[in-house]
């Protein structure tokens, strides 16, 4: 029984891969008293099957069933603009008698579409989550505010984790960085701030080694490299450990570049593959963007020199924006070519989103300031033009790129571990290139993993 249920999911048909948002919001909860149970892979059940389970953790003190909306879909550029997924709106349906509140929380939930009337929770929900369970319970009591640096993640044993998935863990929030494209919250921090200790890190790979066997993770993190210091107590932490610690995350080429010492450190804190944001080699372009490091030929010469210094033990994926301010058609398909003649691991070209709707939580400094750097709109709050390009041939182009591109391509970063989540070793699957993947056997091995869940969860 539970005060509260989350439904989970991460929209992955070929593998059985976690988010933590909803991990993390029970683990808040539970050290204030509650009782939270968290339902992973509601996507991939049968609507009978997420009812049934659901139904046995309801009883007289339920609050309320809640559902995180980050990953309802694929990424897209008008994601806003999303309803409920089928699979939601079934489930819904059929407990529409209970005497439960709804809640809903993430990216998705400030669309205007929603079919159903929900209870939302904005950005970071530890707070106002706690907040609303106390009201409701009829507490009274005066809570201190969550706090990332003392923060600490713990999965339950009933969550099914297997000795072979990868787990996400939190290393801090925000970004010190403040990419003019960039609308997340906490962007501009303070240097060293909103950093998880690193005793909990280590305390939390510990745990989950010991109760799972987990020896791989997601870091959630704008960028692990923040920080020398930062890069070297991760590489501490995972050269005493008594596993040899995996993981993939986020990080600046160019503070790679700038310390040196950081390119074998980063081997040693486990590193397999990362996430570079360049978003372009173009001069004006990453000036505008606010990467200018990226515009001035460094980033070319360096990526090939990390190849060469990794040897293939890291790989990467690059990602490029279309549309930005001075690129040219022809200048994207330059970088197009440059990486399939380089081999790079990965990239892929993503159209810039402006939104200058008043609805927007959080805006960028393009939502603000589009005009400043040539954007007009003609029709709309999001459906951008510049003197290059449209929000549609922005669009069109950069699904063109990544579809003629995909045969070069191989598993990086989430990719890479989301199907390592199905048993396969990092080193067999960088190997490969995507277009000779088995994607259906992938398929059939999640299936069978979310059936061997539902299973756990049903028997009495």
């Amino acid at each position: 029984m539970a005060n509260l249920i989350l439904w989970n999911c991460l929209n992955i048909e070929y593998a059985p891969a976690r988010q933590l948002a909803s991990h993390q919001l029970a683990s808040w909860l539970r050290q204030h008293g509650y009782t939270v149970k968290v339902i992973d892979f509601c996507h991939k059940m049968t609507t009978k099957e997420l009812i049934s389970i659901t139904e046995k953790y309801i009883d007289a003190d339920t609050l309320a069933i809640g559902v995180s909306a980050t990953f309802w879909y694929n990424i897209s550029v008008l994601a806003q603009h999303a309803k409920e997924p089928p699979w939601l709106l079934a489930a819904r349906e059929e407990l529409k008698n209970k005497k439960i509140s709804w809640l809903i929380g993430g990216c998705h939930s400030n669309s205007i579409n929603l079919v159903y009337e929900w209870i939302r929770f904005f950005g970071y929900a530890e707070d106002e989550l706690l907040k609303w369970m106390d009201q409701n319970s009829g507490k009274l009591i005066r809570r201190e505010l969550f706090d990332i640096t003392c923060a600490s993640t713990h999965f339950s044993k009933d969550d099914y984790i297997r000795p072979y998935e990868v787990l996400p863990i939190e290393l801090g929030r925000g970004c010190q960085f403040k990419c003019r494209f960039c609308s997340y919250p906490l962007v501009g921090k303070k240097k060293g701030t909103y950093i998880k200790d690193y005793e909990l890190i280590r305390e939390e790979f510990i745990r989950n080694y010991n109760e799972f066997g987990t020896t791989k993770y997601y870091f959630l993190d704008d960028t692990v490299n923040e920080s020398e210091e930062k890069v070297y107590a991760l590489a501490d932490i995972a050269q005493h450990l008594p596993f040899k610690l995996q993981w993939v995350g986020y990080n600046r080429l160019d503070l790679i570049w700038s310390r040196p010492g950081t390119i074998q450190a980063l081997k040693d804190s486990g590193l397999r593959s990362t996430f570079f944001g360049i978003e372009s080699f173009h001069p004006q372009a990453s000036m505008a963007v606010g990467k200018g490091w990226n515009g001035k030929h460094v980033a070319k010469d360096f990526l090939l020199r990390l190849k060469d210094e990794w040897k293939g033990d890291i790989t990467w994926m690059l990602s490029f924006i279309v549309g930005l301010p001075g690129e040219t058609k022809e200048d994207i398909t330059e970088t197009s070519q440059w990486c399939i003649d380089n081999e790079m691991y990965n990239w892929s070209f993503y159209p810039l989103a402006i939104n200058r709707s008043p609805s927007k939580l959080w805006k960028s400094e393009f939502d603000l300031e589009a005009e400043k750097y040539g954007y007009s709109f003609p029709r709309n709050t999001y459906e951008w033009e510049n003197e290059h390009w449209t929000l549609k041939s922005a669009v069109e182009y950069s699904k063109f790129l990544n579809k003629r591109d995909y045969e070069h391509m191989h598993p990086t970063v989430w990719m890479l571990f989301m199907m390592s989540c199905l048993d396969y070793s990092c080193e067999d699957l960088m190997s490969k290139k995507l277009n000779t993947l088995p994607w259906y056997t992938y398929s059939n091995q999640t299936k069978k993993f979310v059936a061997d869940y539902v299973k756990f969860h049903l028997v009495d």
